[in-house]
């Protein structure tokens, strides 16, 4: 008859520190942003920190997924008078005690907000290679011989886009090639959408 796991003799495992196991555990873990550090509160709640903040634990149960049925049926009732509307809980929403919090952050993304996106150097050499000898003419990048990728014209155009769009990058073509910076490229954009046969 085999020994039930229940009943099996107990083990004291001398190698785990049990110190360090309870506060692994009980911890909710480190806040690495030292503003948010400041503003959080060790003796509430994970839950209500971040409701006193503005902020959301659960993003459904903060923008639920609408119900369309109960919604209809509400309204229904409401016209042919089985009940009477009413401000609920949901519709009045309240004013977090901590919310200057949300604020600061959305600055502090704002600020954040320069991309450090940059193309590899390959590709800005491959793509100013196919805009110097094509200007905007996808078709012929298309059936060049260079076109070692076998890109597609709208492949071209999305990367030409994006290389455009990373000022730091384009900017140095343009000074390269002696064109001027703040005015837009007047070459005339072939076999886009419309052209494309």
């Amino acid at each position: 008859m085999k020994i039930r796991r229940n009943h099996r003799q107990k083990r004291y495992r001398y190698n785990v520190n049990r110190k360090t196991l309870n506060k692994t555990r009980s911890s909710t873990g480190k806040i690495k942003d030292p503003a948010f550090k400041k503003l959080w509160e060790d003796s509430k709640r994970p839950g209500t920190n971040f409701s006193e903040m503005g902020l959301c634990v659960d993003p459904n149960k903060s923008v639920p997924i609408p119900n369309f049925k109960k919604d209809r049926l509400k309204i229904t009732k409401i016209v042919n008078g089985f009940e009477e509307e009413e401000l609920t809980e949901e519709d009045v929403k309240p004013v977090p005690k901590r919310g200057h919090v949300v604020n600061e952050m959305e600055e502090m993304a704002k600020q954040k907000a320069d991309s450090k996106f940059r193309l590899p150097k390959g590709v800005v050499s491959h793509i100013s290679y196919f805009m110097d000898k094509y200007k905007f003419n996808y078709k012929a990048m298309v059936t060049d011989r260079r076109n070692h990728d076998q890109w597609t014209w709208k492949q071209f155009r999305m990367k030409i886009k994006q290389f455009m769009n990373v000022k730091e990058q384009f900017n140095a073509y343009l000074e390269k090639r002696n064109l001027p910076l703040d005015k837009e490229l007047d070459w005339e954009e072939y076999n886009s959408d419309s052209e494309w046969q």
